[in-house]
């Protein structure tokens, strides 16, 4: 298959993943709001399995909010032709990595550098706390 229609393939994924991800964090908000209009019981141990569930609840929200970001953003580049290549070295993204992580910016090898960074640099802001 041409890369080309492997994009198609990608961008119907993308989309289809968009919906998923929408109606998902549709039902954990009305369960959040279920949960809050819940009369609270003054018992500790229900109040704290309460917060949890809330805490969780808003936790999940905010992973699908940053999922349909980053595929709004892969959308978006797939209209500006620049989607599938690395932001770092400009060069194509594989297409098992674009299957794999369809909003991926990165080639593997500037993923694992960036990543490599990323870690360096909280290792000596930790150290810089100490």
């Amino acid at each position: 298959m041409s890369r080309a229609k492997d994009l198609v393939g990608i961008r119907e994924l993308l989309q289809k993943r968009r919906k998923t991800t929408e109606e998902a964090q549709a039902g954990a908000r009305r369960e959040l709001m279920a949960l809050k209009d819940q009369e609270r019981d003054p018992e500790y141990e229900e109040q704290a399995q309460a917060e949890l569930a809330d805490y969780t609840l808003s936790t999940l929200i905010e992973a699908q909010r940053r999922e349909i970001m980053l595929i709004d953003a892969a959308l978006r580049r797939m209209d500006t032709d620049v989607f599938g290549e690395c932001v770092d070295c400009g060069n194509e993204i594989s297409m098992d990595r674009l299957e794999a992580m369809p909003f991926a910016i990165r080639c593997e090898e500037d993923a694992a550098l960036h990543e490599q960074e990323t870690r360096d640099a909280a290792r000596h802001v930790g150290s810089l706390s100490l």
